[in-house]
């Protein structure tokens, strides 16, 4: 992977506690000087944790939300050239084992998107979160016209041409469909990997009923703004 142009997005906000752990996991795999991180705002020591271990950080002076985490990371991506990235959750929920595997299925397939499927085996999933994921894969899959098995899904490999012809306004968890819903749209090609659920970090930081409605919110604007 030494002559591969790609880069490792993580988003984090107040993740000091587990972060230094990811970071250990990347180094084992000769990755970590890929990483980059986009602080949102955090109030512990992510960033001094970041640059103690010499990872590049972009700031946000307060938080924003996951999604415009996202696309400062995705901005960063286009305006330093990156052939493509790949998209990692600070809390430890994400195995960076597979990022092998993305990068295999990039070559192999010359996907502009590729998901980690975490649906394959749920037997570690909380039973509410297969349901919600389920529900929403395909409502997400309707509305976009490309079958997505895991639509919530934050563990992802991006082309970066895909995020620089797409117009991203979503700042929440929500951004996360937002960017397959218009991918889809524009017939940009998204396929997915079957991975693993972790769940030994942080306990997710979505709020059902508050990120329940972004979402339904997303779906109306998605209907009436073709």
């Amino acid at each position: 992977m030494e002559n591969i142009n790609f880069r490792i997005l993580i988003p984090a906000y107040n993740s000091a506690r587990y972060i230094d752990d990811l970071f250990d996991r990347l180094e084992k795999m000769d990755l970590l000087d890929r990483a980059l991180v986009v602080n949102d705002g955090s109030e512990d020591d992510t960033e001094k944790i970041c640059r103690d271990r010499g990872v590049e950080v972009l700031p946000h002076k307060k938080n924003r939300g996951k999604g415009a985490a996202l696309r400062t990371g995705f901005r960063f991506m286009v305006e330093n050239d990156v052939g493509f990235f790949i998209t990692l959750d600070s809390d430890l929920q994400h195995d960076v084992r597979y990022i092998p595997e993305f990068i295999k299925k990039y070559e192999d397939t010359g996907a502009d998107i590729i998901v980690g499927n975490r649906l394959g085996d749920t037997s570690t999933m909380p039973i509410e979160r297969v349901f919600s994921n389920r529900t929403t894969s395909w409502i997400v899959s309707l509305i976009s016209g490309s079958e997505i098995p895991d639509s919530q899904s934050g563990y992802r490999l991006i082309r970066t041409s895909a995020v620089n012809d797409l117009v991203l306004t979503c700042d929440r968890f929500e951004m996360e469909s937002e960017l397959l819903i218009k991918a889809g749209r524009k017939k940009l090609k998204i396929d997915s990997i079957p991975i693993s659920a972790l769940y030994e970090g942080a306990h997710s930081s979505i709020s059902v009923f508050r990120d329940t409605y972004r979402f339904i919110r997303l779906v109306i604007r998605s209907f009436i703004i073709k």
